[in-house]
């Protein structure tokens, strides 16, 4: 089985039986859901089926049924389940294909093929307005059914930029905890054993011309960010039309009452396992624009763009994962994605999206290149994404850092003598560190144990931001072309090939000193 990307290559798709949700057993008429699967997570919290986790909202019709507590899945519901080849990550169905139709396509035309298809649109994309989803209003239609579906619309190419199943998908956020010391790879003095003096983003000189200036915004898509930690809080987008609106949790309907709030809001035991608790985003944050005497992000003068997409590792909806993209393009000049996921048309088209924006010249999108020292992950993998993999103290690449023709620069992360020192949640007992001194800080504020790509990412993030703001004027293709022309060729000069460009290192590790003097200009 299979669907269609943006660019009409193929999205295998191995479809399986999980408990919980598309066995027969557990999807008779009045069986309960399971509560230990992450799809029948995924469909409590989305499909509206079985009992409701905590944030999920309930439509008017089940909130007049008081069916939120104790509800059942009944014989109609058929949900399906996929393995997606490329990532092997889970993807799930239920009941809604995401179509974008081609501008010049009138609204006539448009109806008359969904008629044809007996679907109806559900609703209208908030950023696209050529983009909506749709349903079977007989609810006949559904699970593995719609990829069929999505398929054969697709097939007027010249109507229908894309139509894909609105999928429920997992996402891999990209860290690798461990150990030791303070912010080498913002100036690296070789102070400890091991360690190579030098080996470091160069912020010390780049800083001499800019910090970043407040007018660049740097978009934090993750699973949430501590916008009141005090290292960050003052860094962060406030809407200029006097809403209280710093970010959004796109988690959450549009219409919850905590949409606008983009703070971590999933904990438990063990409370420093990124896995099971939202303290990844906001190590993150830290790490592009942290401005705190005991921390300091690489560009601690920009503005921070807090967006919340996941809910520790649960699964999450394309859909509201493009459109969170779509968002952060409104306000950012600068997007980070510390994960990876299968390959959506709708995400592609929300990079694509963001690509038009900030007056034509567009957003700067990173992406982490993954931790299992295998091809280059997806959205990383993407021509419209800088993909960013992890160098190391010692000036050699990180054991775990995915390579392949689509990275494009790597950054300072961990892997060799220490880590990353970043900000913590500051919830008490929350986060990497649980308020161990040996572990970045005894009031648990700051972590000395982040790593992987998912770090090097925010910090190449960072230096974009630089760039910018010593130059805004600068096209996000213009910006991609200064981080990889100024990057240090490190590893064996064998590596890289005529062009410069190494499958292991990209182009080279991101200077931010050497690009900021190349972007000229004036902001």
């Amino acid at each position: 089985m299979h669907i269609y990307d943006l660019r009409n290559q193929p999205v295998r798709l191995v479809q399986v039986e999980v408990p919980g949700l598309t066995t027969e057993a557990a999807t008779r008429t009045g069986a309960l859901l399971l509560a230990d699967s992450p799809v029948a997570t995924a469909s409590r919290a989305v499909f509206e089926l079985g009992r409701f986790t905590k944030g999920a909202v309930p439509t008017l019709a089940q909130r007049r049924a008081r069916f939120v507590r104790g509800a059942r899945i009944t014989a109609a519901a058929k949900p399906a389940a996929f393995i997606d080849s490329e990532s092997q990550l889970l993807r799930t169905v239920y009941k809604e294909i995401v179509v974008r139709f081609n501008p010049a396509v009138s609204e006539r035309r448009r109806s008359a093929l969904l008629r044809k298809h007996g679907f109806r649109v559900v609703r209208t994309n908030p950023f696209v307005t050529d983009q909506v989803v749709i349903d079977d209003p007989k609810g006949k239609r559904q699970g593995a059914d719609l990829l069929n579906i999505a398929n054969s619309i697709h097939e007027n190419d010249e109507e229908v930029r894309f139509a894909t199943p609105n999928f429920v998908s997992q996402y891999r956020r990209h860290t690798l905890p461990t150990i030791p010391s303070a912010q080498w790879h913002l100036r690296n003095t070789g102070a400890l054993a091991g360690q190579k003096s030098g080996e470091d983003v160069g912020a010390r000189e780049a800083w001499k011309t800019t910090q970043g200036r407040a007018s660049v915004v740097i978009a934090v898509l993750d699973d949430g960010v501590d916008i009141d930690h005090p290292a960050l809080k003052q860094r962060l987008w406030r809407n200029p039309k006097g809403k209280r609106e710093y970010g959004r949790d796109f988690t959450l309907k549009n219409d919850h009452p905590d949409h606008y709030n983009p703070r971590p809001k999933v904990y438990q035991s063990p409370y420093d396992n990124f896995e099971l608790n939202d303290i990844h985003g906001t190590a993150c944050a830290g790490v592009a624009v942290a401005s705190d005497v005991r921390c300091y992000g690489v560009a601690p003068k920009c503005r921070l763009h807090a967006i919340k997409i996941f809910q520790a590792n649960l699964m999450a909806q394309d859909e509201r994962v493009a459109d969170a993209i779509r968002y952060a393009g409104t306000v950012a000049s600068v997007i980070s994605l510390s994960w990876s996921g299968g390959r959506s048309p709708d995400v592609q088209a929300a990079i694509e999206d963001v690509g038009r924006n900030r007056g034509g010249r567009g957003v700067v999108v990173l992406a982490a290149t993954g931790n299992s020292h295998k091809p280059v992950e997806w959205p990383a993998a993407d021509p419209n994404v800088m993909g960013v993999g992890a160098s190391t103290d010692r000036g050699g690449l990180a054991g775990y850092s995915n390579t392949g023709d689509q990275v494009s620069v790597v950054a300072p992360s961990g892997g060799g003598v220490a880590e990353i020192f970043t900000t913590d949640v500051s919830t008490s007992g929350r986060g990497f560190n649980l308020g161990d001194a040996a572990k970045g800080a005894a009031d648990g504020l700051y972590t000395n144990d982040f790593s992987g790509t998912s770090s090097a990412t925010p910090l190449a993030a960072g230096v974009a931001g630089l760039v910018l703001s010593a130059n805004h004027r600068l096209s996000r293709t213009e910006v991609r072309g200064i981080l990889e022309s100024t990057a240090d060729k490190i590893g064996p000069k064998s590596s890289y090939n005529a062009q410069g460009h190494s499958k292991r290192f990209g182009f080279g590790r991101v200077n931010a000193a050497a690009a900021v003097a190349s972007a000229g200009g004036s902001s």
